[in-house]
């Protein structure tokens, strides 16, 4: 490319301002600012025309009167003084000399908006008028440029680096804290706020608490849950819009959950406040639900470790104590065999009858690794098992009707109630 003749071309064709002419030629000088790349290309060619001015004077003079026009200080200071001439600047034909002034608002409307907020990290993006981009990429496209850059990058970075600079903030774009959308044909901004991710374990102390809300129940439901219970803490504190619940498995309403308790990661959504002591947040809590409900000391994480939490759900061993009735009396020695046999079997589980409306009816491979049986009464016992993740513990006991095998009510050929069930351990909990 022959750069001079180049920036001939578009001078004489369309008024830029120095911002909009360094644009297109971004690349070529990356350590400097796309104003201060304009103004050196300008005066390179003002001081190539001027220094041939003798030999090619028309042509020269037509130039310098392009630049003069393109609001280029030297040209029209060098027209005035040789040849009387007062040239009048024209707006830029892309962004009509608005683009410093379109930076300062909404760098200011930005730096109003932040203060209903507390973040660390933001990012920006723009919504600009269509008219301003089509016209810097017919510049492009017209002129074949191929070193230049978008308008909307130019523009995020510029505005970005003066926010940076006045709130003393980091950018980060990927999942930044706050992310602001300024619109410039409006000038207005709004958010779109990052969750904010904790990690615990909880504690479930008493039976008769659900895990989650139940989905698609009005808000008068008065079913307690530990994400109720979350929400009615953390949300007034986050200021936030709302909370979800990722659980590292569950258990049934009426099963309490003891040991170290069950891993869990709380998502606050849409936070307006995110400095907040979590271990005044755990006190707090425990304080209002300790009673039923215990959790651990919260743990800041981010969304990647939500996955994860899911897929360890299904790979940790679990413990369970399970007190159950038999129909008929079962003997010491029906008791120790029934150990022996199920000893580190694989239990075939077609998805029970009770959660089959909500979850895929398939067969599921699960192990368990020990039981230990121990007599209460004539009918009354009490088991001690370590499974898998993911065995249905009841359906184990009761069979489901033929759909989990084996199954304690199968091999012993009785019927069994389960009259008290608890967690007692979950690995890596």
């Amino acid at each position: 490319m022959d750069l001079a003749r180049c920036l001939k071309s578009i001078i004489l064709s369309v008024p830029l301002c120095d911002r909009c002419l360094g644009r297109q030629f971004s690349n070529l000088m990356p350590s400097h600012g796309n104003e201060a790349k304009g103004k050196v290309l300008k005066n390179f060619l003002f001081m190539s025309e001027v220094s041939s001015k003798e030999e090619k004077s028309q042509k020269s003079l037509k130039i310098i009167r392009a630049l003069a026009e393109s609001g280029h200080e030297p040209s029209l200071s060098f027209l005035k003084r040789n040849f009387e001439l007062n040239v009048s600047p024209k707006p830029c034909y892309i962004c009509s000399n608005e683009i410093n002034s379109l930076i300062e608002k909404a760098v200011d409307r930005i730096i109003e908006k932040s203060l209903e907020v507390e973040f660390k990290t933001f990012y920006v993006g723009l919504t600009l008028p269509v008219s301003i981009e089509e016209k810097d990429e017919k510049v492009k496209s017209f002129f074949k440029l191929k070193f230049g850059e978008a308008l909307k990058n130019e523009l995020n970075r510029e505005i970005i680096r003066k926010i940076k600079k006045k709130l003393r903030k980091k950018s980060e774009m990927k999942r930044p804290d706050v992310l602001f959308i300024y619109d410039a044909t409006r000038n207005q901004v709004s958010m779109q706020i990052n969750s904010i991710f904790l990690k615990s374990n909880y504690k479930k102390l008493v039976g008769g608490i659900a895990q989650t809300k139940w989905r698609g129940v009005d808000d008068k439901d008065s079913t307690p849950s530990v994400e109720k219970m979350l929400e009615e803490i953390l949300l007034p504190i986050y200021s936030g819009r709302n909370l979800k619940f990722h659980g590292a498995g569950r258990e049934d309403i009426d099963v309490k959950m003891l040991g170290k308790g069950r891993p869990f990661i709380v998502e606050i959504l849409e936070p307006k406040i995110r400095n907040v002591n979590l271990k005044k947040l755990r006190s707090e809590f425990n304080k209002r639900f300790g009673n039923m409900v215990e959790v651990s000391e919260f743990v800041g994480t981010t969304y990647l470790d939500v996955p994860r939490l899911k897929l360890e759900a299904e790979s940790h061993r679990k413990s369970y104590r399970v007190v159950f009735e038999t129909k008929r009396e079962v003997s010491e020695e029906e008791l120790k065999d029934l150990s022996s046999k199920l000893r580190r079997s694989v239990v075939n589980q077609r998805t029970p009858l009770r959660v089959l409306k909500r979850r895929k009816d398939k067969v599921r491979r699960k192990t368990v690794y020990d039981i230990v049986f121990r007599r209460l009464g004539s009918t009354l016992y009490e088991a001690f098992v370590t499974c898998s993740g993911g065995l249905y513990v009841k359906e184990l006991f009761h069979g489901d009707d033929g759909r989990t095998a084996p199954s304690i009510a199968g091999l012993l050929n009785t019927k069994i109630k389960i009259l008290e069930m608890e967690v007692t351990g979950i690995e890596g909990g």
